[in-house]
């Protein structure tokens, strides 16, 4: 297998961790790029660019403005923690709850520093949301990423045999012309955002993905575009091919539903090695298992599941989570937090020579000829604690969800308080004390929650690494502080440190012409 790879991954953990020297910052506007360095926005509302190659600092009128991408996507400092505070209005604060009474929740925020929040316009509370330790979350750093084309070596001889006739010798600069064509890349990174482009070459990472696991990501697309995702993948590229053989040749398939896979056909091994992928086919999905047999030949299984449909747009976005249990030959797909289909494959057993051995990494690839754009973003890969239920599949119009760490328990009632670290739920039968390090989530009854404002046309959303998204009406900007007016949270002053993008423009889809023209 031929790979081109863009940077080797330093490390099993990528959080975003800032290099030397930051990256520039990107000035997205509505008609084009320009590289240089956020220098705020003063009380007019006028947005300064700063460029070093000598050019006087530039002036934009925000409505001109899409986004500012800040340090390359990456963040002056690495933070690994998860726990945050979602809103009505979908925004995700991180924080960490230092109390909680009937009228508000007290927090504690290096974004937006000590804050007083009413309950009713709370959604969710996250202390621990994934469960277990958090292994990934990006894509911030591009360079941790690999870009695979999934190419063969040649059979056996071939890569050495001379051509019949040597190629006539071309001009340099007719020479140039395909070797700029292959440079363009297939996919873009801007942001914490991967944009496919064209081809068919696939992204991959490596963040050390456990054999009991959660896989989350987001998926934004047009069309019936057929989407690949591999995960507990190793990589391992195709053996050269054997030299032909006529008894071979005459032999058939096996029959089955498991089969190998011949060179033309073994498009996913190729480009996941060992691996389990997972194909989106407009309303279906599909499970294979990928390897090599005891000869070297890769393989391509297909799995049984309990349904292959699933209920999502032509032209739309989903957040789809993979839950794995690998010892137990347990795969789950949940999409948008509600259960969507189960597999069951043979257990790993690491004392077994003779058992599948999985990969720890991951990757995406868009399938086939199709042009039409995808974008991918929210990657967290995370130890999963067995948690069998979708949070959201638990909400309840009258009862509050307390779902804890242990992945087993969940019960359900009144939080009264937290304080002290310790929550106090008055339950149907007696009241439970329960200590929030053990806590995964809280979801507050949907009756009790106030309805969300409109978002106004001033109005900005800031995005955070790992996570977290806050939006509002941006005031004087400077030396990494924004001020900002929340319609729930009230006036905040901003850290920016940990803010990945600026989003200026919101409310029509990312797959506009503006974004299809890369």
């Amino acid at each position: 297998m031929i790979r081109s790879t863009l940077l080797l991954l330093a490390g099993s953990l990528v959080l975003a961790a800032a290099p030397d020297e930051a990256p520039p910052d990107l000035l997205r506007l509505s008609n084009g790029e320009l590289e240089g360095r956020f220098g705020g926005i003063d009380r007019d509302g006028v947005l300064r660019w700063e460029r070093d190659d000598g050019i006087a600092p530039m002036e934009f009128r925000t409505d001109k403005v899409r986004q500012i991408i800040l340090r390359g996507g990456g963040s002056l400092q690495t933070d690994a923690s998860t726990s945050h505070v979602e809103l009505v209005n979908g925004d995700q604060l991180p924080a960490t709850i230092t109390a909680l009474d009937e009228s508000g929740l007290t927090l504690e925020s290096d974004t937006a520093g000590p804050l007083v929040i009413p309950r009713d316009a709370v959604r969710r509370i996250a202390p621990n949301p994934f469960g277990g330790r958090l292994v990934f979350a990006g894509p911030f750093n591009p360079e941790a990423w690999t870009l695979d084309d999934g190419s063969e070596p040649s059979a056996a001889g071939e890569e050495n045999a001379e051509p019949e006739e040597e190629p006539e010798e071309q001009p340099d600069a007719e020479k140039e012309e395909p070797d700029a064509e292959e440079s363009e890349p297939n996919w873009r990174h801007i942001g914490s955002r991967w944009y496919r482009v064209s081809g068919e070459e696939a992204i991959t990472v490596d963040p050390g993905m456990p054999g009991r696991s959660i896989f989350r990501f987001r998926l934004e697309w047009r069309g019936r575009t057929p989407i690949s995702v591999g995960f507990h993948s190793d990589f391992a590229p195709l053996p050269p091919l054997p030299e032909p053989d006529e008894e071979d040749e005459a032999d058939g398939e096996d029959e089955g539903e498991a089969k190998v896979a011949t060179r033309s056909n073994s498009g996913l091994t190729s480009y996941f090695g060992r691996s389990l992928a997972m194909t989106l086919r407009g309303n279906y999905v599909n499970l294979y298992q990928t390897g090599y047999d005891k000869e070297g030949q890769p393989f391509v299984n297909s799995l049984r599941a309990s349904s292959r449909s699933l209920r999502i747009d032509n032209n739309g976005e989903a957040d789809f989570e993979i839950r794995s249990d690998l010892e137990k030959g347990f795969i789950s797909l949940f999409v948008d937090g509600e259960f969507a289909m189960q597999w069951q494959i043979d257990p790993v057993d690491p004392d077994d020579e003779d058992s599948w051995t999985p990969g720890t990494g991951l990757g995406f690839r868009v399938d086939g000829s199709d042009t039409n754009p995808v974008r991918i973003s929210e990657i967290f890969v995370a130890e999963w604690n067995g948690m069998p239920d979708s949070a959201r599949s638990l909400e309840n119009e009258e009862r509050d969800i307390v779902l804890l760490t242990n992945g087993t328990d969940r019960v359900s009632g009144t939080v009264k308080s937290i304080v002290d670290g310790r929550l106090t739920l008055e339950g149907k039968y007696a009241p439970l004390v329960i200590p929030t390090d053990e806590i995964a989530e809280i979801r507050f009854a949907t009756g009790t929650l106030r309805e969300p404002e409109g978002a106004t046309e001033d109005q900005i959303r800031v995005h955070f690494q790992p996570i977290g998204t806050i939006t509002g009406s941006p005031g004087v900007t400077r030396d990494d502080t924004m001020a900002l007016k929340s319609a729930l949270l009230g006036e905040l002053s901003l850290s920016l440190e940990n803010a990945v993008i600026l989003e200026f423009r919101q409310g029509g889809s990312f797959l506009d012409a503006w974004d299809d023209d890369f």
